[in-house]
Formats: structure tokens, sequence, C-alpha cells
């Protein structure tokens, strides 16, 4: 099984939870960075088998600026996590601002042709708004809690959704979402989620809909194109 969005460089003690994540199947992870931080972490953490990388900056952070990510970019598979997140900026000009970064990455995805690992809370109608700029650009929308509604202006676009953990409940959505679209994800450690906790995300489709677990790796390197 692949991890399709984790954040490995947050992981304590990364080693020995990678270890227990392989005793269970887990052998793949894709890993996001968020903050400018973590650009170079996650360029150290690029030797260890199975590991790939998205490099990008978290909307919760746009005020750092993402001058230099394209310095990052040549051994990632993916621009992110970038995105929108309209709880954390409430006002017009906090908004204004993640947009403004969002679209910087944007333009990067579109240069070097490489797809986006976007973060939505309460943006979808704005999120896709802005995709509009970028036909081209194929993304995933990762920890997806939408609605059945917000899924069908994504996979409208020919994006991939992603569900983990805090969608276990979901039925309606892991019933009706095709399953070519669609990435399984912990989003690890954010949250106080667990390299392992991609397992429950697992069954939990399996006893909604009948699916091999290569399933999920197939549509992760589709969207890595």
């Amino acid at each position: 099984m692949w991890d399709c969005h984790c954040h490995l460089t947050q992981v304590e003690d990364l080693p020995a939870h990678l270890e227990s994540a392989r005793r269970q199947g887990i052998h793949g992870w894709l890993s996001c960075a968020s903050d400018r931080d973590s650009w170079l972490r996650q360029q150290e953490i690029l030797r260890i088998p199975g590991v790939l990388v998205a490099q990008g900056l978290h909307p919760w952070f746009a005020d750092q600026g993402c001058q230099g990510l394209e310095a990052f970019l040549s051994e990632a598979v993916a621009i992110g996590e970038c995105g929108l997140d309209f709880y954390r900026a409430r006002e017009p000009e906090s908004r204004e601002k993640q947009k403004e970064i969002l679209r910087q990455q944007l333009e990067l995805a579109r240069r070097f042709r490489k797809p986006v690992v976007l973060h939505c809370v309460r943006a979808h109608q704005a999120l896709l708004q802005e995709m509009e700029a970028f036909p081209e650009v194929r993304c995933m929308i990762h920890g997806f809690l939408g609605s059945t509604a917000d899924a069908q202006g994504w996979l409208r676009r020919g994006d991939f959704l992603s569900l983990g953990p805090h969608a276990l409940s979901r039925v309606d959505l892991m019933r009706h979402l095709p399953l070519d679209r669609v990435l399984i994800e912990t989003d690890a450690p954010s949250r106080g989620a667990s390299l392992l906790d991609l397992c429950p995300v697992l069954q939990a489709w399996q006893q909604v809909q009948p699916l091999q677990p290569e399933l999920f790796q197939s549509n992760l390197f589709r969207f890595l194109g």
C-alpha cells in the first residue's frame, strides 16, 4: 500500500515508524512539505526507500512567501501541500494572500509540468475558480471531506480525491466516487494520526466496495504522471 499524503519530516523516530508500517504492508509514502523550513528536511528523506516528496507552501504559512521554492523542485514529484483554508483565513486580506501564494505555486506547476497536492477547507468553490486558469494542472484534493456535489466539481476536472482517517464514516463518498480517481492517506502526524492508520482506511473502503490495495498505488502513479 501507498500512503498518498503524509508529513514524514514531522514524524518523531521516523525509522521505527516506517518499519512498523512496512510490517503492515505499507511500503510507500508521498511526504508533503508545509512551511519553508520543511523544504530542506524533505530533501534529506529522499534517500529512504519508498519515499517520494512534494515541495510547497501550506496556506497556513502563506505569509512566509514561496520565494526560492523553485530550487527544491528538481527531485520533487509534485508541488504541495498548497491550497486555500478559509476556516483559518477569515478576513478578505488573509484570503487574498492565500490566493496569491497558491497562484505562484500553480504557475510553477504549469512551468515544471508537475501535479499539485491541494489543501481545501471551506473553499471548494473558490479553489475551483482559481483552478480555471490552470486547466492543464492535475490535482489531488487531500483529506477530502466535502459533499458529493463538491466531489463532482473536481472529478469533472479529471482530478483525484484522497480520503484519510477522518473520512472513515463517509460511506456516501466511498460508495459513489469512481474507483479510478480515489486515493488513501493518513496525513500523519497531523491531528494525531499515525502511519499505521492507513490500514483502517483501506478496510473501510473494502467494506463498501470490493477492491485490491494495489488500486490506490496505481491511481497515485497516474496522478503523478
